[in-house]
């Protein structure tokens, strides 16, 4: 019961809370994290490992807010409405939907691209800046990114800006893809002063099917990359990186914190899965758990870079 209380206030928050500057109140996201628990709880007859129930609990409550805040938007009109008041980052919301609107053969042209331009250009330059872009050169990669988010993928999926459910979720899909977007420009940049004219371009990396990626950018550690990541995003991302076991060690000790090193080696339900007995030292115990711990640690951080 510990463990499913835990989860059940982890994903009442990220209800409540499922992109910054979105704010449910407490009834509506009561609502949301029971109806996901009831529907979990149904579908597995038995206990799940707990990184895996963990990890759909909070997707679900989070998508299922997403959609519940869409959808009271459309029918009241008002784009504020749940937004949290306490987000200062920019005056008001757009409307989303007039955003995504467009007839198919000319693109998205309603007037509101006009005001989306001058709401994102402070985020947009200051992730440059990071990145040490300035000048006409942030110009440049500012507006490539920009004209990017309606612009449909050459496999013929959406638009980045039909992806989104609220309008608070564009600053993080932006953001993200401006830091693509510098890398890029940088690589490119460096390759220019050694071998003119041989580099792929952004969109040949990152779509085409024989060599589509995506980069890491050499100058940030790790935090930078994954740092805003939920565990829910990491968990589907790198799910078969890890066997379930794994799993169990890194979502026990370093998410749920529900047990420390100490507890897991004297836990004798654990000791068989390390290959250990309670007649064993307990240096060789946290020996056998570091040899296990490390590993997947290490499959992890590479899944998570590639």
């Amino acid at each position: 019961m510990e463990f499913f209380e835990k989860v059940w206030r982890a994903s009442f928050l990220r209800a409540r809370r499922p992109v910054e500057g979105v704010l449910l109140d407490e009834s509506a996201a009561r609502d949301i994290t029971e109806d996901v628990f009831d529907r979990l709880l149904s579908r597995f007859p038995r206990k799940p490992p707990e990184s895996e129930f963990t990890s759909e609990a909070l997707e679900l409550a989070a998508d299922e807010a997403r959609a519940r805040v869409a959808a009271a938007r459309r029918d009241a009109k008002d784009p504020q409405r749940h937004h949290d008041p306490s987000d200062r980052r920019y005056d008001r919301n757009l409307d989303l939907d007039l955003l995504q609107d467009h007839d198919g053969k000319h693109g998205f042209r309603e007037p509101e691209w006009t005001k989306l331009d001058p709401l994102l250009r402070p985020f947009g330059f200051q992730v440059l800046a990071r990145k040490g872009i300035k000048s006409h050169n942030a110009e440049d990669v500012f507006v490539d990114t920009f004209a990017e988010l309606a612009r449909p993928k050459s496999s013929g999926k959406q638009a980045p800006i039909e992806t989104i459910r609220v309008f608070e979720e564009i600053i993080p899909l932006f953001t993200r893809m401006l830091q693509f977007r510098a890398i890029d420009w940088r690589r490119r940049q460096s390759t220019l002063k050694n071998q003119p004219n041989v580099q792929h371009s952004y969109e040949e990396l990152t779509e085409a099917e024989d060599h589509a990626m995506q980069f890491e950018d050499p100058g940030a550690g790790p935090a930078a990359t994954v740092g805003d990541l939920t565990f829910d995003e990491i968990y589907k991302q790198c799910e078969e990186c890890l066997d379930e076991f794994e799993w169990e060690l890194v979502f026990t000790i370093y998410v749920a914190q529900t047990a420390t090193m100490g507890e897991i080696i004297d836990d004798p339900a654990v000791l068989p899965k390390l290959g250990l007995t309670p007649k064993d030292s307990t240096s060789k115990r946290r020996r056998v758990l570091n040899d296990h711990l490390e590993p997947a640690l290490q499959k992890l951080a590479k899944c998570l870079k590639s």
